[in-house]
């Protein structure tokens, strides 16, 4: 349901095309929905869904469509892609898919590789757009989310993040102005979701814009947002024009103060600042969720779970979101460091997820004593005493009962139950373990039945010869080339 998608389907048309678009969520059998007239099909992959898309590709090149491959796993895994792929695209601009449908032919073993030095200019418009956003609108159980972009790239640096090393590039103002009042004469009160790695940089533009075309009480918003922009006044005039959710990112207490706003800032003073902030901002915005990263470099002992758990009491009525550090290829010039020491595991990439998986060795710790230290913070995090004040902070009734369905379920208790078995197995598992430990790098049953579960009959039998296994140091050997 991501923008590119759309913004693909729009431009094919534009040039005489007809498309065809389909949205996989796990739930029904994506086979069914492929139409069988094809000659070519795009593909966006996350890299947990990498052995998916290759199923798919392979099933479909069988049959003489050509196959183009995009999304966060090409640019993170060009190489291996395209093992699979007749092409495989990296940043996509509107004359490189011109590039690509003219040429469309056929490009074995390996395909080819191309990508644009940086994002378009401008991206067709939510009118040009709507009827794939309509189609992912309908297509959600649940939340119903209509997804707009203010800008690509990103101003930080953060040394994990895949956007770090695209420069900053606001869209136009007026386009965005046009598309809100699309929106309005389509839906009562939609709620958008911004896709911007950070919303909110030229906060006074935005806000400005939102507020010249949306009535208040027409839209509700829920953007990623980094602390630094979220002082109490951008706070303010965020919940007087709708935004019902932010979701900003803590990572670290050690590391990425100019992201939060507070250079030079470490350890529990950070911990103290921090937690005043997002109380604040939780007194504003109903639903505040914020990002941990756990197994960073810079951290060791358990200091840094121990101030996590501080700030758990200091401030709860925030949600807490738990990711495991991971380097995905080349997603950014930091990975190289983890390549050149030999530290990453080649788990397959089905299991690519940070909130389940590490591929990193920890620096600082044994494997035992990092799941262990995961698990307890998980515990105290989601525990009867952190719900029932969790659950008392939130004031909206929907929201208590969202909340508590989560950390009862995938999002908390479950969560903690995966890392539990992970950790079993780690000593129970002689192969699992020896896989961790980097003395084999074959591939435990436990993760090739992960997948063989996963993609069912049908796709697993179409999974290419070799797909579950990569090399983990492709990068940095591809630099010696």
């Amino acid at each position: 349901m991501s923008i590119m998608p759309q913004v693909i389907g729009v431009w094919c048309r534009q040039q005489g095309h007809e498309v065809h678009y389909v949205l996989y969520g796990g739930r029904s059998d994506i086979v069914k929905q492929i139409p069988d007239n094809l000659d070519l099909v795009f593909i966006s992959s996350f890299t947990f869904t990498a052995q998916l898309a290759y199923s798919i590709s392979n099933m479909l090149r069988s049959k003489g469509v050509v196959s183009v491959l995009g999304g966060p796993h090409a640019r993170c895994y060009p190489e291996d892609s395209c093992k699979y792929f007749d092409y495989v695209v990296g940043l996509l601009n509107k004359e490189l898919l011109l590039e690509i449908i003219s040429d469309g032919i056929h490009h074995h073993s390996p395909g080819i590789y191309l990508s644009g030095k940086k994002q378009p200019h401008s991206i067709p418009s939510v009118e040009e757009r709507w009827e794939f956003i309509e189609k992912g609108y309908s297509y959600s159980a649940v939340i119903k989310l209509i997804p707009m972009i203010s800008s690509f790239g990103c101003p930080y640096k953060c040394d994990f993040c895949i956007d770090s090393s695209i420069p900053y590039q606001q869209l136009d103002i007026d386009a965005l102005k046009s598309d809100f009042h699309f929106i309005l004469s389509k839906v009562k009160r939609p709620r958008i979701g911004w896709y911007d790695p950070n919303f909110g940089v030229r906060f006074n533009t935005i806000m400005n814009a939102i507020e010249e075309s949306i009535p208040p009480g027409r839209a509700d918003f829920i953007a990623e947002c980094n602390l630094s922009t979220l002082t109490e006044s951008n706070v303010r005039r965020m919940r007087k024009n709708g935004f019902s959710c932010v979701i900003p990112g803590i990572e670290s207490w050690y590391n990425y103060g100019k992201k939060a706003g507070m250079n030079g800032l470490e350890g529990f003073e950070k911990v103290r600042q921090v937690s005043a902030q997002l109380n604040m901002i939780q007194k504003n915005i109903p639903y505040v969720n914020v990002n941990f990263i756990m197994g960073l470099d810079n951290e060791q002992g358990q200091e840094p779970f121990e101030l996590t758990k501080r700030f758990i009491d200091m401030t709860p009525g925030v949600y807490p979101s738990f990711l495991l550090f991971g380097a995905f290829g080349r997603a950014s010039h930091a990975n190289l460091k983890y390549q050149e020491e030999n530290r990453i595991i080649p788990i397959p990439f089905h299991s690519h997820r940070s909130t389940h998986f590490t591929n990193i060795k920890p620096g600082n710790y044994t494997w035992f004593q990092f799941y262990e230290c995961v698990i307890d913070l998980l515990n105290y995090s989601f525990s009867n005493r952190a719900l029932y004040k969790r659950f008392r902070m939130i004031e909206s009734g929907i929201l208590k009962w969202f909340i508590l369905s989560q950390s009862v379920s995938t999002g908390g208790y479950g969560k903690i139950s995966f890392h539990a078995s992970i950790l079993n197995r780690l000593r129970t598992d002689k192969q699992f373990r020896s896989f961790f430990e980097q003395e084999t790098t074959e591939i435990p049953v436990f993760f090739r039945e992960r997948v063989k579960n996963d993609l069912g009959p049908q796709l697993w039998s179409w999974l290419p010869e070799g797909a579950l296994e990569h090399d983990p140091n492709i990068y940095l050997k591809s630099l010696s080339l």
